[in-house]
């Protein structure tokens, strides 16, 4: 499909293999940057409605202009005309299937790393086996709130029924008299003589219907869920849950509830629980509850599909923590969960320095800080954040995963000598890094002969790429670390 006219021939586009072209014949990328020229007296370019401020070289105009990371069409605003141009998708751009993959493995993997103790027994709920787990509980601290919400507008306006029970009234007390009264003098034989005290029926409301009695069970169920979590060893888990569990106790002994029983056994999804709002909302709190062993992540957390290159980087990291793991040469995990009110997905996107112990005295950090006051590393020139980084006594070694540039792997590789020449071990002055290499979920066929992917390049200057694609066995990052740790050993001895 040919791009939708752009207008202007004199705005240009620098393509890489035709040089500058007008902008109107370029097919624009997603997720790309592009230089743009202009050749006028004045240039007033808008995309979006967002101005695209330019410099002026002599007679020319220049800009840099960078795509946003989604396709579709886009309305440029040139010079007082408006024209229409389409950014095509990303062929680099990871399937929603592979979005998918990533979320699952990093939950996966976080909960198997997650050593709090207490955590190991499971409770019974309803003939289920339902386990906990470090994401269940990021879940029940961050909807706590919403459940309050919740419970309030049904203790509000519940669920009723009306219902006829038979009561002895005071002949004179009887409003209507009903078929079952008629039936209750007749079986007496009082005939013509009305007794002072007669049966009768009357009608009341009653809350102790279905849908309550599963409300009160479920509340019932997470006190003991709560009081797993109350015998965890770190003290802010125990005391907030042990805050959840009183405020949950009080709702089951308000007069509300006092009125339901509880109900036994299975559950099943009433066309209440499916349509009436509040309730639905309430049904789905608990189902989504249980459904944090392997995934949830996507569901009142959830990470954008344009922030894809950060999803990468945590999947990475802990890729590589579970290639440790299988290799059993993790010591300690704690260091992955610095508790903040954010939760652990958002404290590994925001440069924390999430760590783990590794054998031997190494350890393996996610977005390490260098800068020219740290200790024992540091950098004369700039402060540098490699997104993944091993250190072993006086050596380091980084990875650092680039989703968005297979194609131009030899400039990103030029980047990476930043962290060979810039970072400094503080008492001996020499350079640490010994290898740095780029991650990249490239697909591209020439991988296996392209030189920076191949192992005597890797041997011969101790940097390179590697493949790491979600939904792949990435072996090739298994050998690259059973290497690493076996020439270590070696290098110890």
């Amino acid at each position: 499909m040919a791009p939708l006219n752009s207008g202007d021939r004199s705005l240009e586009v620098w393509m890489t293999s035709e040089g500058w072209i007008p902008f109107e014949e370029a097919f624009l990328t997603e997720a790309t940057e592009y230089k743009l020229r202009y050749e006028g007296a004045g240039i007033d370019l808008r995309i979006h409605g967002v101005p695209i401020p330019f410099h002026k070289e002599g007679n020319l105009f220049f800009t840099s202009l960078m795509t946003p990371f989604q396709s579709g069409s886009v309305q440029v605003f040139l010079n007082g005309k408006e024209y229409e141009t389409f950014i095509y998708p990303d062929s680099r751009k990871l399937s929603e299937q592979q979005f998918d993959v990533m979320i699952e493995e990093i939950l996966e993997e976080s909960n198997s790393c997650f050593q709090l103790s207490g955590l190991e027994r499971e409770v019974s709920v309803s003939g289920k086996s339902l386990g906990v787990s470090w994401t269940q509980w990021i879940y029940i601290e961050r909807s706590m709130q919403k459940l309050r919400q919740i419970f309030a507008r049904i203790e509000k306006q519940p669920f009723s029924r009306l219902v006829k029970l038979p009561i002895v009234q005071k002949r004179e007390r009887v409003q209507q008299v009903e078929q079952p009264t008629l039936h209750w003098l007749d079986k007496r034989g009082y005939g013509e003589d009305i007794p002072l005290n007669v049966e009768t029926t009357k009608t009341f409301e009653t809350v102790d219907v279905y849908e309550n009695q599963v409300l009160k069970k479920q509340l019932f169920d997470l006190t003991t869920l709560l009081r797993t979590y109350m015998k965890v060893e770190r003290v802010d888990i125990s005391k907030k849950a042990a805050t959840f569990h009183s405020l949950i106790r009080r709702w089951i002994n308000s007069p509300f509830l006092q009125e339901v029983s509880m109900h036994q056994g299975t559950y099943s999804v009433t066309q209440k629980f499916r349509k009436h709002p509040i309730y639905r909302q309430w049904y789905k709190w608990f189902e989504q509850l249980y459904k944090h062993d392997r995934e949830g992540i996507g569901f009142d957390y959830p990470i954008a599909m344009k922030d894809t290159f950060e999803l990468y980087e945590m999947w990475c990291f802990l890729k590589i923590v579970r290639i440790l793991r299988e290799l059993n040469l993790v010591e300690e995990t704690s260091g992955l969960y610095k508790k903040t009110e954010n939760g652990i997905f958002i404290d590994l996107a925001k440069n924390k320095e999430s760590q783990i112990t590794l054998q031997g005295g190494m350890t393996l950090y996610f977005q390490r800080t260098y800068q020219y006051k740290t200790k024992e590393f540091f950098t004369y020139t700039q402060r540098m954040i490699p997104d993944i980084v091993l250190e072993n006594g006086k050596e380091i070694i980084i990875f650092d995963p680039k989703y968005r540039v297979p194609g131009n792997l030899g400039t990103a590789l030029g980047e990476m000598h930043k962290y060979r020449d810039g970072i400094v071990h503080r008492e001996t002055g020499e350079r640490t890094v010994r290898e740095v290499y780029i991650l990249t979920p490239t697909r591209d066929g020439s991988v296996e002969t392209l030189r920076y992917f191949q192992e005597g390049y890797h041997d011969k200057y101790k940097m390179g790429a590697l493949q790491m694609i979600p939904g792949s066995g990435n072996k090739k990052m298994h050998q690259k670390l059973l290497s690493i740790f076996n020439n270590v050993k070696v290098d110890t001895e």
